[in-house]
């Protein structure tokens, strides 16, 4: 059988087995061993192409794995909600809100995931909306905006197998990302929310 066609069958097999709620684990092993037998690969070869696999990304899967242990500590600690206050007291009410969006960029820019950004920031940018009576919806674009800015310099699955893909220093791959992200800040602050209504 052609080897494409017989992944593709692989990857069939995975996803049906995931959605019929297999452990994803078993499914894509099970599905990656199905693609390599049914290519003609035999199964010694298919086992030794899967242990290389796994190899090669490991190193990745370290560095993700990393990530995610120091968002726990910055959401465990408190550390994430002192940060957001600290923006938002230094920068004041004239700036709120590129206060909060600069504290959710930071906070994904450090490896806290988007939507753990904002429900971090977003009880204190609900605090100065209704004191301030300012819109919500603003409040709230402007902390997915700051969030999605960060991303881009965070050291998130994307930018770390980008890393290891073309051998770059991962350092390297997310200081790359910080003049984007600034532009994508002052963008969403000074173009995108002046265009929203007030209400």
């Amino acid at each position: 059988m052609n080897s494409a066609l017989a992944a593709l069958i692989g990857l069939t097999l995975a996803i049906i087995l995931i959605i019929k709620k297999v452990s994803p684990v078993y499914s894509l092993m099970l599905g990656a061993l199905t693609g390599g037998l049914l290519s003609g690969a035999g199964l010694v070869t298919t086992v030794d192409h899967m242990l290389s696999g796994v190899k090669d990304i490991t190193p990745a899967i370290l560095r993700i794995l990393a990530a995610g242990v120091l968002s726990g500590v910055l959401i465990k600690t408190g550390a994430a909600e002192s940060i957001s206050h600290t923006i938002v007291h230094k920068l004041g009410k004239k700036h709120v809100y590129l206060a909060v969006a600069i504290s959710t960029m930071l906070l994904t820019g450090v490896g806290v995931f988007i939507d753990v950004a904002v429900i971090t920031v977003a009880p204190i940018a609900l605090m100065l909306g209704q004191r301030l009576s300012i819109s919500k919806a603003k409040l709230l674009l402007a902390m997915v905006g700051g969030g999605k800015c960060g991303n881009i310099m965070s050291p998130n699955p994307n930018t770390i197998i980008a890393a290891e893909n073309y051998g770059a220093p991962l350092p390297s791959v997310m200081g790359a990302g910080v003049l984007p992200a600034l532009i994508g800040l002052i963008v969403v602050i000074y173009v995108i929310l002046p265009l929203l209504p007030s209400g």
